[in-house]
């Protein structure tokens, strides 16, 4: 009997040990974390696309005197796709410094940051804005910019925790506004030609014609002519040469 009793003990024992292997308190500090924590909607900050459009451009006009050097464009019709993003940040009014125990953050007029997230305190939403200290956030509220009174950080399961000390504001008047930043991008040609002048050989006058095909496959060819005034054709345009040296000519494209 006193064997039995000495073996279960042994084990509750063995058990106790275990137990404090696998830190029991860790969950229990994350339970009771996530009572004292908000949960954050965290932004998504990649750029929205507003819309792509393609857009034809000619660097020429007919029945036009002109000029082209050697290596550049005589003419050309080319037509891009281009792109428009949006992104939305938001951005200082005015220049701040908040003190609080734990560390001052300083903001600049017009300086433009993410916005990382938003919690909603009382019923109020307040997008998160990051400062100089990783995890650490300044809360403003989302419809009029103010800044909440308390800071806050992001902990390890990624809510927002609120410290204790208020802030010193020395900008009573300090806000922040949203702003949308646009960016445009072209790609390259999708169709089109371009034509350049490549100088003078063998008493002759060269051009270089790039067909561009679509964005990703292109063409080109050359083409020579006497070099001396006159009329010329390169795939159905037709150019009047007026003057022609090694370095540049003077012509019109002629409708």
């Amino acid at each position: 009997m006193k064997k039995a009793f000495v073996l279960c003990t042994l084990l509750c024992l063995n058990a106790c040990v275990y137990a404090g292997e696998i830190d029991v308190w860790s969950g229990r500090r994350t339970w009771f974390d996530n009572f004292n924590s908000y949960s954050i909607d965290y932004k998504n900050n990649v750029r929205n696309l507003v819309k792509t459009e393609n857009v034809n451009e000619k660097s020429f006009k007919y029945n036009e005197l002109r000029t082209a050097f050697k290596g550049y464009s005589v003419l050309s019709d080319k037509t891009f796709a281009r792109s428009y993003y949006v992104t939305e940040k938001i951005r200082a009014v005015g220049d701040v410094v908040l003190s609080n125990v734990s560390a001052p953050y300083a903001y600049k007029n017009n300086e433009t940051l993410e916005i990382l997230g938003y919690v909603t305190i009382d019923g109020v939403e307040y997008s998160l804005i990051p400062t100089h200290l990783e995890d650490f956030v300044v809360l403003a509220d989302s419809k009029t910019g103010k800044i909440y009174e308390h800071t806050g950080m992001i902990n390890k399961n990624k809510r927002l925790v609120l410290l204790r000390q208020e802030f010193v504001v020395n900008n009573k008047n300090f806000r922040f506004e949203p702003v949308f930043i646009t960016k445009t991008e072209q790609s390259k040609p999708t169709k089109g030609f371009d034509i350049k002048y490549d100088g003078i050989r063998m008493e002759r006058m060269w051009f270089v014609y790039y067909d561009y095909a679509d964005a990703t496959t292109g063409d080109f060819k050359e083409y020579s002519f006497p070099a001396k005034p006159g009329l010329i054709n390169i795939r159905g345009v037709k150019i009047r040469i007026l003057s022609v040296d090694d370095q540049r000519i003077d012509y019109m494209v002629i409708e």
